[in-house]
Parts: C-alpha cells; structure tokens; sequence
C-alpha cells in the first residue's frame, strides 16, 4: 500500500511540476506553473462542490424544508394571535436555518480544500524561494515567501473564473438546492399582510352583499 502511494506520488509531482518547466526563464516558469496549478486548484474543487452537492441534496432539502415549514407555521401562529405557538415554531426554524447555514458552509469548502494540499506540494519544490520587496513591511520584513505567490495568483484566477464559468459548458449551472425542488414556498410578513387584507376585503363584501330571496 505504501509502495502504491509513493508511485502515486511520483506521478502527482511529475504532472504538477511539468508546466514549471514549460518556459526556460526560471521568473516565468514559475508563476506560469503556478497559475495552471491554481487552475487545477479551482477546477478539482468545482467539481467536488458539485459531487458533494448531488450527494446531500436530500439532506440539504429536508432541513430547508423544515426551516420553511416551522417559519411558516410561526407566521400563521401570529396571524392567529398563538404567542406561544409563534414563540416555540420560530425557534425550531431558527435552529433549522442554523443547521442549513452551517452545512452550506461546509458544503462550500469543498470549493477551497485543493488549495492547502497544493500549498503543501510546493512547499516540498520551493520551500527555499524568496522574492525581495521594493521597501521592508512591518512582521514581514524585506522578502516574502513563495506563498505569497499562489495564493494572491488563485484569488485573481478565481476572479477571472468567475467571470468565465457562466460561459463555460456543465459549470455554467450550480447545483439546485432548495425549495424549488417542490418544498412548501416560504411566506414573509408581507404575504401575511396581503393575506390579512384578502381576508377582510372578503369578509367586507359578504357583509355588503343583500340577503338573498329563498322564497321563489
């Protein structure tokens, strides 16, 4: 197992430093290695996003339709004048749209989890690169580290990334999670006055109606 691992290594490195050495002028083959490794970087982890999405969609939508749910029957609640039943439904969504919160937020870090094990590969190649600044920084003093060099060049390749997926064939559409995947809708405070005026206007012109004649 170990020996599989190291040849699996071998392979990894070969094809992750092939493209430093694509320019013979060492500055260049650098950062032209390292803007295709934060390409990498950025489409490994699009695609996990996407694998991770499909597999806790039912999860993910059940806890926002819990969420939705409890939130609606908490609007009803006040409708209703039922402060407690508005006080226990409000918390139990509120702890639903905790849970989802967090869990899109794990789901989200599918998006970034390449970049530390890249840092982690290069540092094995350049661990010894410097770059000497034009005037000394305050902590930093007057060199910065290769790592400055990856992770400014991935946050400027996501940018353009994000100029480029609506573009791009397959990541051009996000993974649907949500309540438009037939979830009950969630009602705001507005759809509660809309529904409270509704309701009056109704109960208005029954009033205003005449008796009708049962004799005939």
């Amino acid at each position: 197992m170990i020996d599989i691992l190291k040849q699996f290594y071998f392979y990894l490195d070969a094809l992750l430093i092939a493209p430093y050495r694509f320019f013979e002028i060492p500055e260049v083959g650098f950062f032209f290695g390292t803007f295709i490794l934060c390409v990498w970087c950025i489409l490994l982890g699009e695609l996990t996003f996407r694998v991770v999405a499909r597999a806790n969609s039912i999860h993910m939508n059940k806890i926002r339709a819990d969420a939705v749910k409890m939130h609606n029957l908490s609007i009803q609640a006040i409708a209703g004048k039922d402060k407690e039943s508005y006080r226990s439904c409000n918390k139990q969504a509120n702890e639903a749209f905790g849970k989802y919160f967090f869990n899109m937020i794990t789901q989200g870090a599918a998006y970034l989890w390449p970049l530390p094990f890249a840092l982690a590969w290069m540092a094995t190649r350049f661990s010894q690169i410097e770059f000497e600044l034009l005037f000394p920084l305050p902590i930093m003093g007057d060199t910065l580290g290769f790592a400055a060099v990856p992770v400014n060049l991935y946050i400027l390749t996501r940018i353009f990334w994000g100029k480029l997926k609506p573009h791009v064939y397959f990541f051009n559409r996000d993974p649907r999670v949500g309540i438009d995947q037939g979830e009950e809708e969630m009602l705001s405070w507005e759809d509660l006055g809309q529904r409270q005026l509704q309701l009056k206007k109704s109960l208005q012109e029954k009033e205003a109606a005449p008796p009708s004649d049962e004799r005939k």
